[in-house]
């Protein structure tokens, strides 16, 4: 992802800078009962200042002020800003040392002795500190090695001068050469690091290790609610978003572990490591060698005086180990260091013990490793085995970072992030772990997880709905010619007996094909139902003895039915539809027999739910389906729901529980599986309560009517076939018809006749003007004249063709002749006795 920027310091952006509006407007818009404002400071020294006086409440804080504050005050890091690395992006900080390409007596670190260096700050991590680490790891001494070593706080005045040849060699950190390189005429080069310990993917050549970047962290005490909720906000930021170009980065990471930054400054001796750089055995020989000669000497001719030096030696070096001591006890980071060998922890700083779950540390050193794990872990080998390849890593590597399930002694589980490291222990087999506790973000990034592919389901199972209703809508218009003809035939006293059974057979091929279509529009939510509240309980107790029918003796029924009153909207017959097909679904996967459960449960679904599942927050009525068989493989479990997907491959339509998919979600309800293999299933249906108690049947048409002699019926469809049959049918009744293929003919034609129409038969769906259009236009000049709609479309889904259904009929495709005459005949009848 394209991310480029030219980066700003965080310290010094000034208090009246407006670019930070959007980025606070956003926090004020996350949490609309608090008010957050930037502050800008123009040195790192005011900033720190304004942390010991306890003014702010977050700050965005480099990494090596993050260490140094860290020892005195009592700051938590959220997270860690990505800046921009070549065309993606880092949370990764990395020093380029750089010269011309011409210059070829300098092509890597070694080659500085001598030279003239510039640089962006002595206290810059990426722009000076990171490359003096590399350089004392090749045993160059910048005091003494280099020719000159000059800093200017200005990153293209870096580039410039050593453009211009006036400065040998520059450093600043790499993303920032990335963006400022080009102000150069000449071609310029990064120097190479010589050996790279550390493993993580980086896109930019860099002279350095890598350090994580500038921190946002939390100064003063919050609700743990709130931080969770904050730090969530911020993770959410999207990379080239308006917030994160606001403050000019490309977004924030989880945290990352300081502890490379503070050994980076204790080994070179700055900030509060300062007093410590002449304390180490090695240094004090190196520093004091004279001293220490004269200490022998005097040894040898003065042994009161040797044991009084001695002691003075001791002293130091005590104090240095309790200065380091005090670091590791103080530092807000949760460290332990283990025995590698025996596996037992060794020791630990109060951080850990208090993320650990103890009170002492007695509690833990000594103790095996696995008394604070969970004894299940996310790896493909047994848990020793996990452990000893990170062991194996760190000894090679200097580093490894891994995962791993934790548990408190409450019980409580926890996932912990550990980064292990190597660390000088003398003889002792003695690694170094620093923790961080990701649960809230692993549950986080699980839930989004989930939402994303809740999402894709949902979207798929709605274009698989629109495809299914748009089949069906086509095949009632077939079938309507096809269950027509069929019933017109079979009336013919003409057809010998052979012929007549032929008619039979095809009619009944038609219902079938109709009940398909029925199911396919149940799929899509398009099927017309008839929803009246109901009793849960009750539908299941009635269905109890079909349910026994179909599991056969070879299958236990259980049921335990919740006690209660609430009632749900929905179709009774489509419930029971969905009981049983969830049954027989059953009984096929325990083909052995087993046991069926079925239990009802009232529950309360939270706004959190509701948005995980398309659902209202409110009341429902749970029912559970479980059996114990063969289960569903985990690589099918999201499509058994689609359409014509089946694993019977002689039995099976694969509509069931589409159709059962179809019902729910058509009585505003979800139904969620839960299953692995040859572990059973669990179907879980939710259904909405309603406060509706009171229903009031249809008022029933009957079935037959006599016919409307002399009357004449404009029939409009723009399907021939469909057009012919309907005509036949009326005209076979004694009607007089006239058709037209489409709105505008019919029009034309209604507007030309001499003798008046009584009746519209007109298809909803049709190119050009639709049927709800053509019977404005026709009603707006004789409103008295009565129109029957037809559609492959159910009712309910014709709405946005603006038909005012409740006074004008409506008949569903497909139709049989009896249906169309008997519409008819009522139609006509009230509008007889109307006149």
């Amino acid at each position: 992802m394209l991310c480029r920027k030219k980066l700003r310091s965080f310290l010094s952006v000034p208090s009246a800078d407006n670019s930070f509006t959007t980025f606070t407007d956003y926090l004020d818009s996350n949490f609309p009962d608090k008010k957050f404002q930037v502050i800008g400071f123009s040195s790192i020294e005011d900033l720190m200042d304004a942390i010991q006086r306890q003014s702010l409440d977050f700050a965005f804080i480099t990494p090596v002020a993050l260490v140094e504050l860290s020892l005195d005050s009592n700051l938590r890091v959220l997270s860690t800003i990505t800046q921009p690395a070549d065309e993606s992006f880092s949370p990764w900080l990395a020093g380029a040392v750089f010269t011309l390409e011409s210059r070829t007596d300098i092509s890597n670190l070694s080659d500085v002795r001598g030279k003239n260096v510039i640089a962006l700050s002595e206290l810059a991590l990426g722009g000076w500190l990171s490359a003096v680490r590399e350089w004392n790891d090749l045993g160059i001494n910048v005091d003494n090695h280099l020719n000159s070593t000059e800093f200017d706080f200005s990153y293209s005045s870096i580039i410039s001068r050593v453009c211009s040849g006036e400065m040998d060699i520059g450093v600043i950190a790499a993303n920032t050469f990335l963006t400022y390189s080009s102000a150069c005429d000449k071609p310029l080069k990064i120097l190479p690091q010589i050996e790279d310990s550390q493993s993580i993917p980086y896109p930019l050549t860099r002279s350095t290790r890598l350090y994580p970047e500038v921190a946002f962290v939390m100064l003063s005490q919050n609700d743990e609610g709130f931080i969770r909720e904050l730090t969530k906000v911020l993770l959410d930021i999207e990379p080239d978003s308006e917030v994160a170009n606001a403050v000019n980065i490309c977004g924030f990471n989880p945290p990352l572990p300081y502890n490379e930054v503070q050994a980076l400054m204790e080994e070179l001796g700055i900030g509060p490591f300062g007093d410590m750089s002449s304390q180490t055995i090695r240094q004090f020989l190196s520093e004091n060698n004279i001293l220490v000669i004269a200490v022998l000497l005097g040894i040898i001719f003065l042994t009161v005086g040797g044991y009084i030096y001695s002691r003075v030696f001791f002293l130091k070096l005590k104090q240095s180990e309790n200065y380091r001591l005090q670091l590791f006890e103080n530092s807000h980071i949760p460290m332990v260091v283990v025995n590698h060998v025996s596996r037992t922890f060794h020791d630990m700083n109060p951080a850990a013990l208090k993320i650990y779950g103890y009170e002492n540390k007695s509690e833990l050193i000594g103790q095996d490793l696995m008394v604070s794990s969970a004894s299940h872990q996310d790896v493909d080998t047994s848990i020793p085995d996990a452990f000893n390849a990170n062991t194996k890593k760190v000894l090679e590597e200097n580093a490894a970072t891994f995962e791993w399930r934790m548990i408190r002694p409450n019980a409580e589980e926890w996932i912990a992030k550990i980064h292990l490291m190597k660390m000088s222990s003398f003889d002792e087999p003695l690694v170094q772990a620093t923790i961080e506790d990701i649960t809230v973000q692993k549950r986080l990034e699980e839930e989004r997880g989930q939402l994303e592919q809740q999402l894709e389901f949902s979207q798929r199972m709605e274009s698989i709905g629109r495809l299914a209703g748009g089949i069906a809508h086509d095949f009632n218009n077939l079938l309507t010619i096809i269950n027509g003809y069929s019933e017109f035939l079979i009336d013919d006293s003409s057809l010998g007996p052979s012929q007549h059974e032929i008619m039979e057979q095809i009619t009944k091929a038609g219902l079938r094909a109709s009940e398909l279509t029925h199911q396919l529009l149940t799929f899509s939510r398009k099927q017309v139902v008839k929803q009246i509240p109901v009793n849960i309980n009750n539908i299941i107790t009635d269905s109890a003895g079909m349910i026994k029918s179909v599991l056969g003796d070879g299958i236990n029924l259980e049921m335990q039915l919740y006690e209660i009153d609430s009632l749900v909207l929905t179709d009774p017959g489509q419930i029971q539809q969905v009981m049983i097909n969830l049954v027989v679904n059953a009984k096929d996967a325990m083909p052995q027999g087993g046991s069926l459960n079925i239990s009802t449960e009232s529950i309360f679904i939270t706004p959190d739910m509701a948005n995980a599942h398309e659902l209202t927050p409110g009341n429902y009525m749970e029912i559970r389906v479980k059996d114990n068989g063969v289960g569903i493989d985990k690589n099918i479990i999201n499509h058994i729901f689609e359409p014509f997907f089946t694993t019977k491959e002689s039995s099976g339509t694969g509509l069931g529980l589409s159709s059962v998919y179809g019902i729910i979600r058509q009585s505003k309800g979800t139904i969620l599986v839960e299953s692995k293999k040859d572990k059973g299933a669990l179907f879980k249906i939710l259904l909405p309560v309603t406060e509706t108690k009171e229903y009031l049947p249809d008022e029933l048409i009957p079935e037959n009517f006599s016919i409307i002699k002399d009357c004449t019926v404009l029939v409009v469809e723009d399907q021939k076939e469909v057009r012919t049959y309907i005509v036949a049918v009326l005209e076979k009744a004694g009607y007089q018809v006239i058709s037209a293929e489409s709105g505008e003919e019919a029009i034309t034609i209604f507007n030309n006749s001499e003798n008046p129409f009584h009746l519209l038969i007109t298809d909803v769906v049709m190119e050009g003007m639709n049927g709800g259009e053509l019977a404005a236009k026709l009603l707006e000049l004789h409103p008295e004249i009565p129109v029957l709609f037809t559609s492959g479309y159910p009712e309910n889904e014709l709405t946005h063709y603006d038909l005012k259904l409740g006074t004008l009929e409506f008949l569903a495709k497909p139709f049989s002749p009896k249906e169309l005459l008997s519409r008819l005949g009522h139609i006509l009848g009230q509008s007889s006795e109307q006149v």
